[in-house]
C-alpha cells in the first residue's frame, strides 16, 4: 500500500514557501470493553515494564481495538527483544462448504481488516490443535443480504465447512497442519490503535514502519465485557475463568 507522506516527501517537488501537509480518514467508533470494578486495592489494567515489537502488523491501513487479545513474550535472551503478536480473527458472514475457495466475513467498524497475503484457518477448540491454513489472494468489498462483508478469495479451499458466525483466525503459515499465529493469549490492547504506515517486512528492512507497544497483562482483575467485544474464537472462550455471565477474564 502506498504511503501518503512518503509519496509526498519523495516526489521531488519544490515549493518556495510553506506547505501544510493534510490527509483525512475515518478513525471509527469507540466502545468501552473493560468492566470497571469498585476495588480500591487493585487495578484492572497492569503493564509490563517494557513493551515489545509487533511481529504481525497489518500490511495496510487497519486498526486494533481495545480488548483485542495479544501474546506478549518478554526478552528471552540478550539477542531477542520482547515481542507482541496480535490475535487477528474474523467472523464468517455466510455459510461455505469445504470446497469453496471464497469466504465472506463480517465487515464493520469493529472488526479486523483482512489483506491479500494473510494466512487464515478455522478457529479451533484450543490453541494446540493444528488445522489446514491457506493464504488470502484477494480481498473485495461487497454486501450479503444488505449487510457489508469482505469477500476473501483463497489460494485453495479450507477443506472444512463453515457456518455463519464461525470464527477464522490468523495462522502462523500455510499447510495441511498449522498452528494459529497466537497460541498463548496473555494480554490485551488497552485502547484502539491505528496502523497507518507500510510495515517493515523483516528485521533487516529499514524502510518500513515498526510498531511497538506495551499490552495490558491478563489477570484476574482485568475483565472483558463479552457483549462489547463481540464473538470471540472458541479457543479464547474456552479459557474464560469468569463466573459472571457475559464477562470474561483469564
Amino acid at each position: 500500500m502506498d504511503n501518503f507522506f512518503s509519496r509526498q516527501a519523495n516526489g521531488g517537488a519544490v515549493f518556495m514557501g510553506r506547505t501544510l501537509v493534510q490527509a483525512h480518514g475515518n478513525i471509527g467508533g469507540y466502545r468501552n470493553v473493560f468492566v470497571k470494578i469498585v476495588n480500591s486495592n487493585k487495578g484492572a489494567l497492569s503493564y509490563p515494564t517494557s513493551g515489545g515489537i509487533v511481529k504481525n502488523p497489518f500490511p495496510g491501513r487497519a486498526k486494533i481495538y481495545a480488548g483485542d487479545f495479544c501474546e506478549y513474550t518478554p526478552n528471552l535472551d540478550d539477542t531477542h527483544g520482547a515481542e507482541v503478536k496480535i490475535l487477528k480473527f474474523y467472523e464468517v458472514a455466510k455459510e461455505a462448504v469445504d470446497t469453496d475457495a471464497t469466504i465472506k466475513i463480517v465487515r464493520d467498524g469493529y472488526r479486523h481488516i483482512p489483506f491479500a497475503g494473510d494466512n487464515i484457518m478455522v478457529g479451533q477448540k484450543d490453541f494446540t490443535t493444528k488445522a489446514k491454513a491457506v493464504s488470502v489472494t484477494r480481498v473485495d468489498k461487497s454486501t450479503e443480504a444488505g449487510v457489508d462483508v469482505w469477500v476473501l478469495t483463497l489460494s485453495e479451499a479450507l477443506g472444512a465447512a463453515v457456518k455463519k458466525g464461525d470464527i477464522l483466525v490468523e495462522a502462523a503459515g500455510t499447510g495441511a497442519s498449522v498452528l494459529p499465529m497466537v497460541t498463548n493469549p496473555n494480554s490485551y490492547a488497552d485502547k484502539d490503535m491505528d496502523f497507518l504506515y507500510d510495515p517493515s517486512t523483516s528485521d533487516d528492512d529499514y524502510d518500513g514502519a515498526r510498531y511497538m507497544f506495551a499490552p495490558a497483562l491478563a489477570q484476574q482483575d482485568t475483565i472483558i465485557d463479552l457483549l462489547a467485544v463481540g464473538k470471540l474464537p472458541p479457543a479464547v472462550l474456552a479459557l474464560n475463568k469468569s463466573r459472571v455471565k457475559t464477562w470474561f477474564n483469564l
